[in-house]
């Protein structure tokens, strides 16, 4: 399933007054890299892929530990994080 990107900087320094994360999922790629989708409230209720600060290129992580930290230090959330791991890759170095 192929989402828009929504640019980090939209997420940190450029959030809307009162605008809310509402849903965080951390996903794995087939090639065992995660990323991060998320909805917001100033946008519609569709999820995005976090994207780099300043390009539109997914932002990629090689542990989900590395995703997660960054979804609830960097951008204050502390909400349920969704951990869906791709079928079939049981390498727990990813975790």
């Amino acid at each position: 399933m192929e989402l828009e990107l929504i640019l980090e900087r939209e997420l940190t320094s450029q959030r809307p007054p009162g605008g809310t994360i509402t849903d965080v999922h951390v996903c794995q790629h087939d090639s065992g890299k995660w990323h991060i989708n998320i909805r917001v409230s100033w946008r519609k209720s569709a999820l995005f892929h976090v994207a780099l600060y300043d390009k539109k290129r997914i932002r990629l992580y090689k542990k989900v530990s590395s995703a997660i930290r960054h979804v609830v230090l960097g951008y204050g959330y502390d909400g349920i994080i969704h951990v869906h791991p791709h079928p079939g890759l049981e390498d727990t170095s990813a975790f």
